[in-house]
């Protein structure tokens, strides 16, 4: 299993309806990220941004599973305008993620991995 992590800014104007729908998730959404293949997937807020901690095997396939659900493009529909510039949640381009620079257990085992 690897962990990514993605950033993605909010518009300051929508921050709580972001913050809402995600501690109120409609149920159909956790049952498709769990269909996609992620063994964990973790949002924190910090500021007007949306860090995004994930846990599966390949984070484009996933989003190409995940995007692929009916359910999936109705909660992007709703929640895509909210953001500065919205990113491709659906497998049709690679899903951006932020580079690792620290990994105290990896660096302490001699290797620092991506993932």
């Amino acid at each position: 299993m690897n962990r990514y992590c993605a950033v993605i800014e909010l518009k300051e104007e929508h921050l709580a309806d972001y913050i809402y729908i995600h501690k109120n998730v409609w149920p159909e959404i956790l049952i498709a990220i769990k269909e996609a293949g992620a063994e964990n997937l973790i949002i924190y807020n910090y500021k007007h941004l949306s860090i995004i901690f994930y846990e599966c095997e390949d984070i484009n396939d996933f989003y190409k599973n995940y995007g692929a659900k009916d359910i999936v493009k109705k909660w992007n529909a709703t929640v895509g305008p909210w953001f500065e510039q919205s990113p491709t949640l659906d497998g049709s381009e690679s899903v951006a993620v932020l580079e690792k620079i620290f990994d105290f257990k990896q660096q302490l085992n001699g290797k620092l991995e991506q993932t």
